[in-house]
């Protein structure tokens, strides 16, 4: 509970059902970023991360716990982490991101993770939660077991199985650890992580011959990137659309927070083209708008920031946009 000085103690200790931040990643490095050939043997959801992106996850990782309302007791934690994970050459300084305004100064304690189920996506949240796993264990004191981690890709499922029914709801938590009972868990963050097909990469269809996707990409580059339906596949509008279906349902999970439930930090882990299109649709930006973007790089953090003025969320990422460079 943050302190408070104001007479309505009561009121401004009640949590906020909205999280104070919505943050949006961009999936590592992966085979298909470095070398399209790859396409043409391994299908587009189960091509994973070059060892390039598996360090832009963990520095992602770093990253998100700099976000965070923090004790001030773990900031040196954090700082020893982002020297142990520092990626040279960081492509990721393109970006400006201003300073949040941590507003009423309250410690964030939990965040919920979702991710698309392709593989490159899966492994970046990997790494982001091994960052996670290493700071609760410096700062807390709780070491998860390899076997109570999170392993997305493996052929065991980490699912909770509730009441012995063997009926998945594919969700995996870090907050069922047995210590967790008989510690002090300030410095302990809690997540849990879920799986949402919706929020995958766009369709581009069977894509296995590559000079004839380098057509079709031109092709698209000449129609138009938001309307143009890739054979097979789908256009940016199409996405929109499960976009929308999505954030639906986040609205709906934000009208249900209670105190026991309630999420600091929401974190998407993604694609590059779903997260300009969630933006467009959150911030009503117009196709034109859209279209004027282009991919943020590798491994980046998107930060949307709540305004409690005005209980609306702030785009606090400069996006990059299209040049005589990149066009």
């Amino acid at each position: 509970m943050h302190n408070c000085t104001c007479t309505c103690h009561a009121e401004c200790s009640k949590p906020l059902k909205k999280p104070r931040l919505i943050i949006l990643v961009r999936h590592g490095e992966s085979e298909s970023n470095r070398d399209k050939g790859v396409n043409e043997k391994i299908p587009n959801h189960l091509i994973p991360l070059t060892s390039r992106g598996w360090s832009e996850a963990r520095n992602a990782g770093v990253e998100l716990l700099k976000l965070l309302n923090m004790d001030g007791n773990c900031k040196s934690v954090i700082e020893s982490l982002s020297q142990k994970y520092r990626v040279e050459d960081d492509r990721r300084n393109m970006l400006k991101t201003s300073e949040c305004n941590n507003m009423k100064k309250k410690i964030d304690r939990s965040i919920v993770f979702y991710t698309s189920p392709y593989r490159r996506t899966k492994e970046t949240l990997k790494g982001i939660l091994e960052i996670i796993d290493d700071f609760n264990e410096i700062s807390a004191e709780i070491k998860l077991t390899e076997d109570e981690k999170y392993e997305p890709c493996s052929k065991k499922k980490h699912a909770i199985w509730p009441n012995n029914m063997m009926i998945p709801v594919g969700e995996y938590e870090n907050n069922t650890h047995t210590a967790l009972k008989h510690k002090d868990t300030c410095c302990y963050l809690r997540y849990k992580v879920k799986d949402d097909p919706r929020i995958r990469e766009q369709d581009f269809g069977n894509y296995q011959n590559v000079s004839s996707m380098n057509d079709v990409m031109e092709e698209r580059k000449n129609y138009g990137h938001f309307f143009y339906r890739f054979p097979q596949g789908e256009s940016a509008a199409d996405v929109y659309d499960r976009v929308a279906s999505f954030q639906e349902s986040l609205f709906r999970k934000f009208e249900r927070r209670t105190e026991a439930n309630h999420r600091d930090v929401v974190v998407l882990v993604t694609h590059g083209i779903f997260a300009r299109i969630f933006l467009m649709k959150w911030f009503r930006w117009t196709y034109e708008e859209y279209e004027s973007f282009i991919n943020v790089p590798n491994g980046c953090l998107i930060v949307m920031e709540l305004d409690e003025a005005t209980d609306r969320y702030v785009l606090k990422t400069e996006l990059p946009k299209w040049t005589t460079n990149t066009a």
